[in-house]
């Protein structure tokens, strides 16, 4: 059974393949007749005549072709289209008994270019279909029909003819009349009921007008009145307007071409004024000078621009003139031009010239008189205002207004300067502003403008201000635990927290957010670094996750964080740098609480707080921002701000214990000794076995022998075997180590607690043997890193 027959209907449905591709539709095709010599179409897919059915074929006898029902030959029959397209009805009739299933048509231009190409079903001998082409006016092209030849259209005509092509006028563009007594637009409103306005039509396009139909009406439908306009030829077409009511109109318009065929229509808009509401049109030229590259070639440069009103489209002729003689003149081709003025005759000094402005011709001309400096000219008047959304005083965003130069300059330079010294300069736009910043409180800020014009003499205005004291900034912070609930709506940053987190919970930080929190005006980022030159302020932040090491910034929701959420992370360290135009004038200050140590040392401005490699939580973190140069007080432990294992254990400590003895050694960071006990430290082995080359050396201060010599790594420093007090300890590295670190090491005395930190062989510990030291700590520090700060202030060596 063949699977394109439909049961009850003689007939056959197949798709048509083009070139390959399948056409959209079905196509009924007469069956053939089961005695004919064409054999039955397969069931297979391709809808093509099988070859064997073209080689039994008779040669074929060519079609005859119609366009829209009008015969096609090699005299071209004219067809109108609608503006821009033909709609066609495209039709190849062969003779009875074809077994052609599909035709192609193909439309050449005149340029011997296949403009389009298309396929027709072929149902009773006739080929035809329905196809709206874009097609150029005035134009003869020709029309080929194709037939298959196997799987493929044969490369040669079976048949062509050539038609041709009218289309009417389709206007393009529709501008208002400057000179007019009303110019109404799209956009403003204008003149008024009963105020005459006009139209010129600028451009059409396809077919040629010779006259025009237009008509105004409050709404976009089509008008039921149409007024006529004949257009001479060469001739502008200008419509004349009156606006019976206010508010939006609607200008409706449409070419007709010599043989009566009217073009679309086109539709704008335009606003008519009331007296509450009309705004007067702007000049139809606008004059400025422009700087003179070459002041010596005799001619005054002037840029000469369109109002807006025209659009982007330029149009007319300008003439200069002085008193009655021509100076200069430009065609616009473009929105604005620049023209050249005769020099000489115009004398010195501020000089009137006349701009006349012609639209087109046989339009009224507008004239527009400008001041043109010849040469030796001053501005008069002329005045500077320093203003900000706020107080001038206080808010941080201040900007230079300048007014009342007359000519307008062409340029200024503007300078800030504070107690009359400056502090930026410059000639652009952005150098108006000026963000004022902590240098500027109580002192004098001065904007300094200078005006500049074409053979001008430069002139100088300031405005001044006396800045008052601003708020300084401030840190907005906080964190979460591990295991705690995950709050969507909570921002998770405070600035009244005195720490983020609680000391000695025996709790982990998993995650910690810090935001800058600059003072009233300045503008800071959450998210790290900036490229907003109108950022001020912003941190970057890195924190040191448990398994994972050193990452930077995330967001969760609208938290912006280091450490991370819900996957029992610890938070062991992290640092945080400031950046931004306030960076300068403040420190980022913050510290962490580690059980192991209690609160560590502040740390500063990137460097690392917490530990790294020994897997110690964070149970608290504070944070301060403090004006540059503020020195923070160290913590009451005086420990430092972060250990790194790394380099911790490159060192050893043994301490000696009286009477005990000997007790374990341990590294870098941690103490050696006792800081609650009755028993004394007589003696240290300290030991380097580093990254590099070099050791250490240790000095002891001994009962009734004093200082004595250094001793090197692991060796005794101090007494163990007799009854002779050991007060203080001096302790220095050697070979590479020295080069690439500082030693730091302080003493715990009973009653004291601990003294502050020596390096480098500065003595730590008490000059009285009365004293009893009970314990000893050692940090090694990599060179130009900031120095450890001694708790409470206290000194090294107590005397």
């Amino acid at each position: 059974m063949n699977p394109f027959r439909s049961a009850g209907v003689p007939s056959r449905m197949l798709a048509v393949l083009t070139g390959g591709a399948l056409l959209a539709g079905v196509i009924t095709v007469p069956a053939t007749p089961a005695s004919a010599a064409t054999p039955s179409p397969s069931p297979s897919p391709s809808l093509s005549p099988s070859p064997s059915a073209k080689v039994a074929a008779e040669p074929l006898a060519a079609p005859a072709i119609t366009v829209n029902g009008e015969t096609c030959g090699d005299e071209p029959a004219w067809h109108t289209g609608t503006g821009d397209r033909l709609a066609a009805r495209w039709a190849a009739t062969f003779d009875s008994g074809t077994t052609e299933t599909a035709v192609l048509y193909t439309i050449v231009g005149p340029d011997g270019e296949d403009v389009s190409s298309f396929a027709a079903p072929v149902d009773d001998g006739v080929g035809t279909t329905d196809r709206s082409l874009y097609l150029n006016h005035d134009t003869v092209y020709r029309v080929e029909v194709r037939v298959r030849t196997g799987d493929t259209w044969a490369p040669e005509p079976v048949a062509s003819c050539r038609f041709g092509v009218r289309q009417p006028p389709v206007v393009s563009t529709v501008v208002p009349v400057l000179a007019a007594q009303a110019v109404y637009v799209h956009d403003e409103a204008r003149g008024g009921v009963g105020v005459a306005g006009k139209y010129l039509v600028a451009a059409t396009r396809q077919g040629k007008a010779v006259a025009y139909e237009y008509a105004v009406s409050g709404t976009t439908s089509r008008p039921a009145t149409w007024e006529s306009i004949p257009v001479a030829d060469g001739e502008p077409a200008v419509l004349p307007v009156v606006p019976a009511a206010s508010g939006r109109q609607y200008l409706h318009l449409r070419g007709i071409d010599q043989y009566g065929v009217r073009g679309p229509s086109r539709t704008s808009s335009f606003l008519v004024g009331t007296p509450a509401t009309t705004k007067p049109a702007p000049p139809a030229v606008t004059v400025r000078e422009l700087e003179d590259g070459t002041p010596d070639d005799g001619h005054v440069p002037l840029e000469v621009a369109l109002t807006s009103d025209l659009g982007t489209t330029p149009m007319g002729v300008v003439i200069f003139r002085h008193a009655s003689r021509e100076i200069g003149r430009a065609v616009f081709d473009e929105q604005s031009e620049t023209v050249q003025v005769d020099q000489s005759g115009l004398g010195t000094g501020f000089q009137d010239v006349n701009a006349e402005y012609r639209q087109f011709t046989g339009a009224l001309r507008m004239v527009t008189t400008v001041r043109v400096c010849v040469n030796d000219c001053a501005f008069t008047g002329g005045k500077a205002a320093i203003t900000a959304l706020g107080d001038a005083r206080l808010d941080p965003n201040l900007v230079v207004e300048v007014s009342g130069f007359s000519p307008e300059p062409t340029s200024y330079r503007y300078e800030w300067l504070r107690d009359g010294k400056v502090v930026s300069a410059g000639g652009s736009d952005e150098d108006r502003h000026y963000l004022s910043l902590p240098p500027d409180e109580g002192r004098t800020l001065t904007a300094r403008v200078t005006a500049y014009g074409p053979r001008m003499a430069p002139k100088t205005v300031t405005a001044s201000v006396k800045i008052g004291d601003r708020p300084d900034a401030d840190v907005c912070y906080g964190g979460k635990y591990i295991g705690s609930r995950w709050l969507n709506n909570y921002t998770y940053c405070s600035t009244t927290a005195t720490s983020a987190g609680e000391a000695g919970s025996g709790r982990s930080i998993e995650m910690l957010v810090a935001e800058p929190w600059p003072g009233p005006g300045y503008t800071y980022s959450r998210v790290g670094e900036s490229d907003d030159p109108n950022v001020a302020y912003w941190f970057d932040m890195e924190g040191y996750v448990q398994g994972r090491g050193w990452e930077g910034l995330k967001r969760k929701g609208d938290v912006y964080h280091v450490g991370s959420v819900g996957q029992n992370r610890r938070l062991e360290a992290f640092r945080i740098d400031d950046g931004g135009a306030l960076a300068p004038y403040y420190d980022v200050w913050y510290r962490a609480y580690v059980p192991k140590h209690g609160w560590l040392g502040w740390a500063k401005n990137g460097e690392n707080a917490g530990t790294t490699g020994f897997g110690h939580r964070i149970e608290a973190v504070q944070m301060r921002i403090l004006p540059k140069g503020t020195r923070r007080s160290a913590s009451g432990t005086g420990n430092a701000p972060f250990y790194d294992k790394g380099t911790q254990f490159q060192v050893t400590v043994q301490p000696y214990m009286r009477p005990s003895g000997w007790r374990p050694l341990v590294h870098g960071g941690s103490t050696a000794g006792l800081t609650s006990t009755t028993q004394r430290l007589n003696a240290v082995r300290v030991g380097v076995d580093g990254r590099y080359s070099g050791g250490v050396q240790v000095a002891a201060k001994v009962e009734r022998d004093g200082w004595r010599s250094f001793v090197r790594d692991t060796k005794v420093a101090g007494t163990y075997h007799g009854t002779n007090r050991t007060s203080a300890y001096k302790m220095r590295l050697t070979g590479e180590m020295a080069k690439r670190y500082d030693i730091y090491y302080r003493v715990h005395v009973s009653g004291v607690g601990w003294l502050g930190w020596a390096k480098n062989g500065g003595g730590a510990g008490t000059e009285s043997y009365r004293y009893r030291n009970t314990a000893v700590q050692v940090v090694l520090v990599k060179k130009g890193e900031r120095p450890l700060m001694s708790g409470y202030g206290r000194a090294a060596y107590r005397r």
